[in-house]
This record gives C-alpha cells, structure tokens and sequence, in this order.
C-alpha cells in the first residue's frame, strides 16, 4: 500500500514539476510576443509617417532636390565635399 502512495506522489509531484516547467515557457514566449509587438507597432508608426510625408508635394520636392539633386529650370546645383 505505502508503495503504490509513493509511486502516486513521485508521479503527482513529476507531473506537476511538468507543468510548471510548461507555464514558464509559455509565460516567456508571451514576454518575447509582447517586445516583438511593440516593435512593430513601432515599425508601423514609421511607416504611416512616411507614407503622410509621400502624399505631401513638398516633402517630395525636398527628397528629389537633397537626395536626386533634382533642379529646376535654370537652376545650378552645387554640391561641396563634407570635408
């Protein structure tokens, strides 16, 4: 009898430790969900601000002017080392 109560105990007590060692990982896969959301929630905000910044016409201008050196019609560009 006392062995069948003790092989039931180590069993419980196994299966319990199981389920504490499951319950952990879940709770740091939830942590790792949770940073990589607010990551991309980040990403997403930056993206939706570029994408406002492409419907303005000016911000278009100073992209093709800064970056493309894009000119107007008699305009002279003049570029200058950073030296």
């Amino acid at each position: 009898m006392y062995s069948i109560l003790l092989s039931a105990s180590v069993y419980m007590f196994w299966c319990g430790f199981k389920e504490l060692e499951t319950t952990a990982q879940i709770r740091l896969s939830m942590e790792n969900n949770k940073k990589e959301s607010q990551a991309l929630d980040e990403r997403k905000e930056e993206l939706e601000e570029t994408k406002n910044n492409l419907e303005n016409p000016d911000y278009i201008e100073y992209l093709a002017r800064g970056k493309y050196l894009v000119t107007k019609d008699g305009e002279q560009v003049f570029k200058f080392s950073d030296e």
